[in-house]
């Protein structure tokens, strides 16, 4: 059995743990395609780890696999540090990861989270997918995404060029 079933719709990506009641064949596959014809991609998700850690992610898609699926799936994959995502016809190479501070938005209360704390960390790297769920109203996050680092300001001068600092 896979472990995450992902729906991707408008560039985000939603992530459940994989239960057998979710539809994969049969007549509810009429539903499943329907989807993919309203450009929702469905995927299910099998996750590689080494050393109790998430380092690859394996996609099965069942409905909509189209480039801006794949794009989304991969950033996620990226931002919660996965090394590698296998594809249906292609293996995707990440780049080397770096923590940092990642968020969502809920859908249900409207509140942006954010952390980027080490044990936050820990738990997404272990489980291989950020938190599901809303700690304040209990429904669905976004998988979340990093926030790039702000760009240093080029007319800001550093402590050491004002003169200041540790002597």
């Amino acid at each position: 059995m896979p472990q995450f079933r992902a729906t991707i719709a408008r560039g985000r990506v939603r992530l459940v743990d994989w239960t057998p009641w979710l539809a994969a064949s049969g007549p509810l596959n009429t539903l499943l395609q329907e989807r993919g014809r309203a450009g929702v991609a469905i995927a299910d998700l099998d996750v590689v780890r080494e050393d109790g850690e998430a380092t690859e992610l394996i996609a099965r898609f069942v409905a909509g696999d189209r480039p801006s699926a794949r794009a989304a799936l991969t950033r996620y994959a990226r931002d919660a540090g996965y090394r590698r995502v296998w594809l249906p016809d292609d293996v995707v190479e990440l780049p080397a990861w770096h923590p940092g501070r990642a968020e969502t938005r809920c859908t249900g209360c409207r509140a942006t989270l954010t952390d980027g704390e080490p044990a936050f960390w820990a738990t997404v790297r272990s489980s291989g997918c950020f938190p599901t769920i809303c700690p304040l109203c209990g429904s669905d996050l976004p998988q979340w995404r990093q926030i790039p680092p702000p760009e240093p300001d080029p007319g800001a001068r550093t402590t050491r060029e004002r003169g200041e600092g540790c002597t």
